[in-house]
């Protein structure tokens, strides 16, 4: 028993042996502490902070959580123990515990960044997708926390006022201004994009400037990935959003109509006016087609005759776009409570243009060009009947036919 007395009164004299013993102590009580935190604080995470269970699909974030958490303790427990054990030298005290508060800093920040990640989850999984990205918010709060722990890390290696640390950035704002700008734009515009809805996970974007059309797979503070219909990936800076023109086509799909608005060209010299003769042969060649078209005539004439027709100016044209237009209140595919429209455009080189207007309730792609081409290919076909010419521009075939007419009759 002498000899242990001995052998502590020589170690507690050196003092050199002495501070190393009890750093020593010191990093065991710390381990010791860090692994029955770890231990005890996984089920606490799991239960009261993330509400997961060991079989969750949480496994990572909850040991992340846990290990940032689990870090604090021997930190804690360390500047405790310098505290507590008599006879360090001062200045080992004052090492540890600037050591000790750095890290309580750094393992601070580190936790509630991870627990900033686990809003984002979070909030998608109670309020979904639609409702909107905070992963810009959040990594705004980062930027925050960060710059805050900053603050503390260099307040306490220099042991003055956290005060003093931000009165003295006032000197050097200007050159933080410069070097964050992109980080302060990116700042503006995520708040604007996030709180004005405009542009939200899901969404079909199409921004010409750049080559992009697609859906819309992350929004962060700095950038938006697009993920376009080729299955490449592209990154907008967010601030493109509020300087570059884009297209969102969300509202269309949310309407529950996609807008058709194409046009084709007639002949100018193929139209005419109406006569009996087109009325016989439209009722033998399209029976049961034209009802809507014998009720408007039936309306306006008194007896079926050319003199009638012309008097009351029905053309041939006209009466092509009533036929389109029923035909086009009859598919089950195109939207009636919306604008249904069959109008002349202004009268070009190429002929007189005809534009279909209307929406159908096919909103994906696939569909609405199945949609639209069934149209066009019907107006395509039923012209002749209303013998009305669609126009092309004449081409190597077109003169090569009509050659050996005009040879034969100049000879």
């Amino acid at each position: 028993m002498q000899d242990v007395i001995n052998v502590w009164n020589w170690v507690y004299s050196n003092q050199i042996t002495f501070s190393l013993l009890a750093i020593l102590l010191m990093l065991v009580a710390g381990f010791i502490s860090s692994v029955i935190c770890r231990f005890f604080l996984l089920g606490v995470v799991r239960r009261f902070i993330l509400h997961t269970n060991k079989n969750s699909d949480h496994q990572d974030k909850d040991m992340r959580i846990t290990r940032r958490l689990a870090n604090v303790v021997p930190v804690v427990t360390v500047y405790f123990m310098s505290q507590l054990i008599n006879g360090l030298p001062d200045a080992l005290i004052e090492a540890i515990r600037t050591l000790c508060g750095v890290l309580f800093i750094v393992n601070i920040t580190m936790l509630i960044n991870e627990l900033l990640d686990t809003t984002i989850s979070a909030y998608t999984k109670r309020h979904g997708s639609k409702s909107g990205s905070i992963k810009g918010y959040v990594q705004i709060g980062k930027i925050v926390v960060s710059s805050i722990a900053t603050i503390l890390v260099i307040a306490t290696l220099s042991n003055k006022s956290p005060v003093i640390i931000i009165s003295s950035l006032g000197a050097v704002a200007a050159v933080l201004m410069l070097v964050f700008q992109h980080t302060l734009i990116s700042l503006v515009a995520n708040i604007q994009v996030s709180s004005s809805h405009v542009i939200q996970l899901g969404d079909w974007i199409e921004m010409p400037v750049c080559g992009i059309s697609g859906e819309v797979t992350d929004i962060a503070l700095h950038t938006i990935t697009v993920r376009n219909w080729d299955n490449t990936l592209s990154q907008v800076p967010t601030k493109n959003f509020i300087t570059e023109p884009y297209t969102n086509w969300q509202p269309m799909f949310e309407s529950g109509g996609r807008r058709i608005k194409r046009s084709f060209f007639i002949d100018q010299s193929s139209i005419s006016f109406a006569s009996t003769e087109l009325l016989d042969g439209l009722k033998a060649a399209v029976p049961g087609k034209i009802d809507s078209t014998e009720a408007y005539l039936d309306q306006r004439l008194s007896e079926r005759s050319d003199q009638q027709l012309i008097h009351h100016g029905i053309t041939n044209l006209g009466l092509f776009r009533g036929y389109v237009m029923d035909y086009l209140k009859q598919r089950d595919d195109i939207r009636n409570d919306m604008y249904v429209i069959v109008r002349q455009l202004s009268p070009t080189a190429e002929g007189l243009p005809i534009e279909i207007y209307c929406f159908t309730s096919n909103v994906f792609w696939a569909a609405y060009e199945e949609t639209q081409s069934e149209i066009f290919e019907f107006m395509y076909a039923t012209a002749g009947y209303f013998n009305l010419g669609i126009f092309q521009k004449p081409s190597g075939i077109d003169v090569a036919n009509t050659w050996p007419q005009r040879r034969k009759s100049t000879l």
